[in-house]
């Protein structure tokens, strides 16, 4: 068992293409991030880092990209190659501020890491992936979907990404969330959902990577929950990754709040995994 580091995101796609096919749910978020990188995009830090989690044949069992100042995120891997990666990333004397990722690595990551480093771990976040089953469109919202959002609405949307971070996530970096609005909304990332005439709720999905979009994130404002705005805008994201050639569609939800939960069930999304962010303390 041995955790191989690879240079550049494209040389790691290369090496990981037949593990990200096989499990195109945990390794997800790794994979898209590389795919936009090879695309042309720049990683927020050229620290950056790739790696696969080898057996004695060379077989990809996991996969692990860390992008500073982000935490180091791992995909679904057997409890030894997990501690391959820790005691791996421990010898090169990489900093990690935490390990992001399927339940069934961080756990046994952070186990390793601890008795490598002498860094205990702290859940910030738990954490469930959703698959789409069959989409069932939320009948009685007030308002319409109208066409993805477009260059007069990067501005709402950058200001609406904040808003997210710092109400669901704000524990984690900060981004620049005009770059990020403007660069998702370019790429007809971002659905808008409207009422009166008035935006009311923002949800965005990435490009597929392995045939698998993600849904996210998803926000309404305090002033325009509990009428639905939010599971319409999500079913309109879901609906047009799939009409753009989506074979799947995912998404994360906050264990900690069971609206979400039940609102993307409802919708036609079933569990798939556990996963969780931990800080290294």
């Amino acid at each position: 068992m041995r955790a191989r580091f690879h240079e550049t995101a494209q040389r790691f796609l290369i090496a990981a293409d037949s593990f990200l096919r096989s499990d195109p749910l945990s390794t997800n978020v790794v994979a898209v991030v590389a795919s936009r990188i090879v695309a042309g995009a720049r990683p927020p830090s050229d620290d950056h880092l790739w790696a696969t989690v080898e057996d004695g044949d060379g077989r990809v069992l996991g996969v692990a990209m860390h992008t500073p100042p982000h935490a180091l995120f791992v995909s679904s891997m057997p409890t030894e190659a997990a501690a391959a990666l820790a005691g791996a990333l421990a010898d090169a004397g990489r900093a990690l501020p935490g390990v992001n990722g399927a339940v069934s690595a961080t756990a046994p990551f952070a186990d390793a890491w601890a008795a490598r480093t002498g860094q205990a771990s702290m859940v910030l976040t738990a954490m469930r992936m959703y698959l789409l089953g069959e989409l069932v469109r939320p009948s009685g919202v007030p308002g319409r979907a109208g066409a993805a959002a477009g260059p007069a609405d990067i501005a709402l949307v950058a200001e609406w990404f904040g808003a997210f971070h710092d109400e669901a996530q704000p524990h984690a970096p900060l981004e620049d969330w005009h770059a990020s609005a403007e660069r998702r909304v370019t790429e007809a990332e971002v659905h808008v959902w409207q009422d009166r005439g008035a935006p009311v709720a923002v949800a965005a999905v990435s490009a597929p990577a392995a045939g698998v979009a993600r849904v996210g994130p998803v926000y309404t404002p305090p002033g325009q929950r509990r009428r639905g705005y939010g599971a319409a805008v999500t079913a309109e994201a879901t609906a047009a990754a799939l009409a753009g050639g989506a074979g799947h569609v995912a998404l994360y939800t906050d264990l900690a709040n069971p609206t979400s939960n039940s609102i993307y069930q409802a919708i036609g999304y079933r569990p798939d995994h556990d996963a969780e962010e931990r800080s290294f303390q």
